[in-house]
């Protein structure tokens, strides 16, 4: 067996999680899941039931959805520059999609879950395109290409990552949100960490691999922001929703400085990376 990040024939065993096996590659350190091709086979592994126990789109408001995407919209505009259209590759419901174009952007997205393409047009007026990222054809490059925790989802991470690259205009940005493999968080909670959430997540990331990944594809400026919330879910209201305020959207190096040792502190579970072509 090879690595289907580095194709090392290193690969030794990591460990069982409820009784998925968890192998690592000596030498670029991911951790993946082993014969991962048969739970894929599996028509049900995206269906109603894994929007339903595992994600938040249905219970948060647009305008929570929104304000994420302001934040992360104004970080990048501070150390990339302004962006104009984005695609959003696991769009869910489509609701960043849809937060996207009420700021402005030109935006499209990806889905490969069939539920979750209709309730998209459906409740929130959303049409993705239903499939890979393989599978999509557009006549159009983006500014920015989003895998807002879909990346670790995917079988073939550098198959997506070249269709990517492609898709991007001249600096165009790719900006990945994934669990971070090597935070306190992990160590803490040891098998019960969420960011495994097998067998839906195929690749575990730390954020020296995944700076190593990006490398081999000639990214000229990564940037790693670890963060110890999912911003979604900073602020709940009584009935458990989200309200974040609207200064709570905005980004300032202030809130940075404070932000790192909150994170170093408090676990880095989830980290956010930029990466310019």
């Amino acid at each position: 067996m090879n690595c289907k990040i580095c194709g090392s024939n290193k690969i030794k065993k990591f460990k069982v999680i409820s009784q998925f096996d968890l192998l690592k590659c000596k030498d670029c350190k991911v951790i993946f899941l082993n014969d991962f091709e048969k739970f894929l086979s599996s028509e049900s592994l995206y269906n109603e039931n894994y929007f339903e126990r595992y994600l938040y789109e249905n219970s948060v408001e647009l305008n929570s959805v929104k304000s994420t995407a302001k934040y992360y919209l104004n970080y990048i505009n501070h150390y990339f520059g302004k962006v104009n259209s984005v695609l959003d590759v696991g769009a869910g419901f489509g609701l960043f999609v849809k937060a996207f174009r009420e700021l402005g952007l030109k935006a499209e997205g990806i889905e490969i879950s069939r539920y979750s393409v209709d309730v998209a047009k459906q409740k929130f007026g959303i049409e993705l395109f239903n499939g890979e990222l393989k599978e999509y054809y557009s006549n159009q490059k983006f500014d920015l290409i989003c895998f807002y925790h879909s990346f670790e989802h995917l079988p073939d991470p550098l198959s997506n990552l070249n269709l990517a690259v492609n898709l991007l205009n001249e600096n165009g940005i790719i900006w990945l949100a994934l669990p971070n493999l090597m935070s306190l968080d992990r160590f803490v909670n040891g098998d019960k960490w969420n960011g495994w959430s097998l067998p839906y997540h195929l690749f575990h990331y730390s954020p020296k691999s995944i700076k190593r990944l990006l490398m081999n594809f000639n990214f000229r400026k990564i940037k790693i922001q670890k963060s110890f919330l999912n911003p979604l879910k900073l602020i709940k209201t009584k009935n458990g929703a989200v309200n974040l305020t609207e200064s709570s959207a905005n980004f300032s190096l202030l809130k940075e400085i404070i932000r790192k040792p909150a994170t170093f502190f408090f676990s880095g579970q989830n980290m956010n990376i930029f990466a310019q072509k």
